[in-house]
């Protein structure tokens, strides 16, 4: 019998003292810093711009003296200097892969792939050598699918990449594969569970889960429990982002996301930029360590909070609390990132339209984006135009969306272009 519930990925390190986390951290740190401004055209030019060299960056604190990156830095420059923006360290011919996630920003593939930090967040919800998991995140130009791949493959575990969507084709393959693993968003693997339920088979028995690993949504501790409830395994979730990769994973005792010893995680002030206190709620700035596409101090837009309390499960990093929501009007629907701007490049191609607005709502754990449309005058062949609206939605978002047509006035003055009324526990 597999124990999925004890042990560690990289015991030497996730069970570091203190002291030495912290003497690890600046010795990777400076290291990262020296050759980012070294190779990276600009990574130098935001260093001289805050009149900072690297060997002035002696402690974690000594960070506040860099600017914070945000995604809109990393979208303009790679306008003015593509691909990239001049944040590579290595020229694009000598990649194994490039992604484009939504901005858009083209990010390189590493090669070879050697961050364990995805591998540690999956190791923690149970996944070992010999697993068969089922991989529904999607593997078309975003990164996360295939750095989980990757991992995977560090595990010893067999992957199926199979993506989202056509359902009945997962159930199947679960059931003749005997899959014993699960990646993909919460909401999709309760899909397949109402699904497998609606084909009269019972979740617990017929699929043979063992591990289930979930994230890129909100995990609202409800819907955990009804899903445990069914499918009689844990679930567990994880944190990061495509820029700079897994920020915090649960362990069993699920009090918290441990952070990696390999990425260095600060809450800050959001008008500051200034470290805040264990406990206060902040945004979430990362500084990875990647050879091929550092980021330094950058900004993931969502808002949270440092346990430092000693954990049950014996790591002892601090943790990340759970998401409390975002610093803008930036939303994640199904998984994907959307963008005031992404909205305005939709609507611009619709000069009938006078005003528009998305919302967000959440019915029965599974997102719901309606585009609200204000038309200049009446038009004959609304039913024509709210079919282009849709499919531009789903062309540039990523994500499908439903388009009603409101009187002039529906929307208010002055809304949020994107007004997420989701309620999260």
């Amino acid at each position: 019998m597999i124990d999925r519930a004890h042990g560690y990925f990289r015991k030497g390190k996730e069970t570091m003292s203190k002291r030495k986390r912290e003497a690890y951290l600046i010795e990777r740190l400076s290291e990262i810093l020296r050759y980012g401004y070294r190779y990276s055209k600009a990574i130098q030019a935001r260093f001289d711009a805050a009149g900072v060299k690297p060997e002035m960056i002696e402690t974690l604190k000594n960070l506040e003296k860099l600017p914070i990156t945000k995604k809109s830095d990393l979208v303009n420059s790679q306008k003015h200097t593509p691909p990239f923006g001049g944040f590579e360290v290595v020229p694009k011919q000598g990649m194994r892969r490039i992604y484009m996630s939504p901005g858009p920003v083209f990010e390189p593939g590493e090669w070879p792939y050697r961050d364990t930090r995805w591998a540690q967040a999956l190791y923690a919800c149970g996944i070992r050598k010999g697993d068969i998991v089922l991989n529904t995140f999607n593997y078309h130009l975003t990164p996360l699918a295939m750095m989980l791949d990757e991992s995977l493959r560090m595990l010893g575990a067999t992957v199926i990449p199979v993506g989202p969507g056509n359902i009945s084709m997962q159930i199947n393959l679960m059931r003749q594969l005997q899959v014993t693993g699960y990646l993909g968003t919460p909401s999709f693997l309760m899909s397949i569970i109402e699904a497998a339920e609606g084909m009269r088979l019972e979740p617990k028995k017929d699929l043979h889960l063992r591990a289930s690993f979930v994230g890129a949504e909100m995990f609202p501790e409800s819907l955990r429990q009804k899903m445990e409830g069914k499918l009689d395994i844990p679930i567990r979730q994880a944190y990061g982002t495509v820029d700079v990769g897994c920020l915090g994973y649960e362990c069993p005792e699920k009090k918290g996301m441990h952070i990696s010893e390999d990425v260095v995680v600060e809450i800050v002030d959001t008008e500051t930029g200034r470290q805040l206190e264990t406990g206060a709620t902040g945004e979430i700035v990362a500084t990875n360590f990647s050879k091929v596409f550092p980021m330094i101090r950058f900004a993931t837009g969502d808002l949270s909070y440092l346990i430092e309390e000693t954990c049950p499960c014996g790591r002892t990093s601090m943790r990340l609390g759970r998401i409390l929501g975002r610093t803008d009007q930036v939303t994640k629907v199904w998984g994907i990132f959307i963008h005031p701007w992404q909205v305005d490049d939709v609507m611009a191609k619709f000069p009938e339209v006078a005003n528009y607005q998305i919302v967000v709502t959440r019915k029965e754990y599974r997102d719901q984006m309606i585009m609200y449309v204000e038309l200049k005058e009446s038009i004959a062949d609304q039913i024509g135009l709210k079919r282009k609206v849709e499919r531009e939605i789903e062309e540039v978002l990523k994500v499908k969306g439903q388009a009603e047509f409101v009187q002039r006035g529906g929307i208010p003055d002055r809304a949020k272009k994107i007004d997420d009324r989701r309620i999260w526990e």
